[in-house]
């Protein structure tokens, strides 16, 4: 008797800790490079009109920022895009932690043969991603004014530019036009 009601209290337990999980919608699967180089958007928790957002590639599932208070968004937008010939990458851009418009570029680098991480902050979601032999580079047009430039591009390792002229694009280079719709 004292092990059937020990059962039943650890079968108890079990239910409730399983129903406290908050459960991840998948919101878009995107194939960067062959099928082993997917990243995955997931969001859950939703308050109101925002939620948690989080990123799966291979086995790990992160926070799209440090943690979950960092990690809700509203207003958040994803596309996975391509270049229609062998380069895809996934933007997201919402209100997560700022007045401004926050986001990711997640693209994968064939010279280190990782997934890769470009972060950003502007006032408008951005218009193209540029890929080279040096990383990506992410491009907006600068419609906020915060500079006298023209457009403000995102790099590898933190490089930020302010650019009078639209960046140049080799042939052996890719550039992806972004939509600017709703996903």
């Amino acid at each position: 008797m004292k092990n059937f009601v020990f059962g039943i209290g650890l079968a108890t337990f079990c239910v409730q800790v399983f129903a406290d999980q908050p459960s991840l919608q998948t919101m878009v699967d995107c194939e960067l490079a062959e099928s082993q180089h997917t990243i995955s958007l997931l969001r859950g928790s939703p308050i109101v009109d925002s939620y948690i957002y989080k990123t799966r590639y291979g086995q790990i599932t992160r926070f799209i920022y440090d943690d979950a208070e960092a990690s809700r968004g509203s207003d958040v937008q994803w596309q996975c895009a391509s270049d229609q010939k062998n380069t895809n990458v996934l933007v997201v851009s919402g209100e997560f932690a700022s007045n401004y418009l926050q986001g990711a570029l997640f693209y994968f680098d064939s010279t280190d043969g990782k997934i890769q991480r470009i972060d950003f902050a502007e006032r408008n979601r951005p218009r193209w991603v540029k890929i080279s032999s040096q990383g990506a580079q992410v491009i907006f047009e600068n419609t906020g004014n915060e500079s006298s430039h023209k457009y403000l591009s995102y790099g590898k390792d933190g490089i930020f530019l302010e650019l009078d002229e639209f960046p140049a694009t080799l042939p052996s280079e890719s550039l992806i036009e972004l939509n600017t719709s709703k996903p």
